[in-house]
């Protein structure tokens, strides 16, 4: 593939800039001005995604974002009122790259950033705020996988292995894909305890980072046909070398001495956006599966490599939403610290505790869904894999 053919952006901000997720009316609608300012003048698009039922609107003047919106979501049916708006506007002079969102308005506004996996989280999380009041529906942060027609969602912060632990089960023979990022799970509104939650898979692309080429050899041709952002694309840039022709990362020959125009794990937060019928075809994907089984991540060098716990137990572990704070996953300066992500979930723009106490003690006591913490700092990714399996055979 030449480099004329490959499909690649590179994001001024590249990883999520400041932002408010509460911001007053008032400063909302004196940012939104400028930002319609720009606008006006800078020949904007209006696309509107179904995201499980709800239509959320995105009005950007970023061919970027609008080609990587119209790729990832489902196109909301033609005359279908949106339910939240979010405005992304760049060249908007005078202002830093920053992010807002207005819960009165059911708004939300980005200003000088296409960096598309920010804009992504938080069209999910509008959603989350619309589906958990109106449809009793939970919104998890994490994987789904099929294996032997029994489903996993894997909750875990961002870098910690969900997506590499549902690939596992997608490669085997008898596992299927659903999604890499985020589950809605609607509960019945009469109470009543069915045979079986579903979790429903959202996006029609995997948002994947880029880096799991580095595991996965044969993902290169698969990225290589993908549309990719920010993608290391010239040596100098790379934060992985090893002396004049090696790589930190695989204790090998850097691949641009090998003759490639391109890495895919150069840069920690690069990521590409792939159809899941174009890895390993349409029958290897499903847009929902049932919830029989959960697995939280951690990564340390000091908790037990498994343990099942009990709802009390489940629920404590992602109320508080310990991690440790991954290269890509936030500001470069706390990379390597101890951070809190209520939930495991930084996408939820209007968290109410209560209802995600609720949702998920309705799911391990009334629905009886086993749950288990697997601390991947301690086994490889093999171990690991094998410890869901064994769950999800019992």
């Amino acid at each position: 593939m030449s480099d004329s053919e490959f499909h690649n952006y590179l994001t001024q901000s590249r990883a999520r800039v400041k932002g408010n997720k509460a911001t007053p009316v008032p400063e909302f609608q004196r940012l939104l001005a400028l930002a319609k300012q720009r606008l006006a003048v800078a020949d904007p698009v209006t696309l509107k995604a179904d995201i499980n039922g709800v239509v959320i609107e995105l009005v950007t003047n970023s061919v970027h974002q609008a080609e990587f919106w119209s790729r990832n979501w489902w196109e909301a049916a033609s005359g279908s009122p949106a339910k939240a708006t979010i405005y992304s506007a760049t060249g908007v002079e005078g202002v830093e790259p920053s992010a807002y969102y207005c819960p009165q308005l059911r708004s939300a506004l980005f200003l000088n950033t296409e960096y598309y996996g920010q804009c992504k989280s938080w069209a999910l999380g509008m959603a989350a705020a619309i589906l958990e009041k109106e449809a009793s529906t939970l919104s998890i942060h994490g994987a789904t996988a099929l294996y032997k027609e029994k489903g996993v969602v894997i909750v875990a912060p961002t870098g910690t292995g969900k997506t590499t632990q549902a690939f596992r089960i997608f490669l085997s023979d008898e596992g299927k894909i659903c999604g890499d990022d985020w589950a809605y799970v609607r509960f019945p509104e009469d109470g009543a305890v069915r045979r079986k939650l579903v979790a429903r898979q959202p996006e029609r692309a995997l948002y994947m980072r880029s880096e799991s080429q580095k595991e996965q050899d044969w993902l290169r041709d698969v990225f290589d046909r993908s549309f990719s952002e920010n993608v290391t694309t010239r040596k100098a840039d790379c934060e992985y070398p090893e002396g004049e022709h090696g790589c930190a990362l695989t204790r090998g020959k850097c691949v641009f001495d090998e003759g490639k125009g391109w890495c895919y794990y150069a840069f920690g937060n690069s990521r590409v956006l792939v159809n899941r019928e174009a890895i390993l075809g349409p029958a290897k994907v499903v847009d929902e599966v049932p919830v029989d089984l959960v697995v939280l991540l951690r990564r340390d060098d000091h908790s037990p490599a498994e343990v099942r716990l009990s709802p009390d137990e489940a629920i404590a572990v992602l109320q508080k939403g310990e991690y440790m704070v991954l290269p890509g996953a936030g500001p470069k300066e706390k990379w390597g610290t101890t951070s809190f992500e209520p939930w495991y979930n930084p996408y939820l723009l209007e968290l109410d505790d209560g209802a995600q106490v609720r949702f998920f003690r309705k799911m391990f006591e009334e629905w009886k869904v086993p749950c288990i913490i697997l601390n991947t700092g301690v086994e490889g990714i093999q171990e690991s894999n094998r410890r869901i399996i064994t769950a999800l055979d019992q």
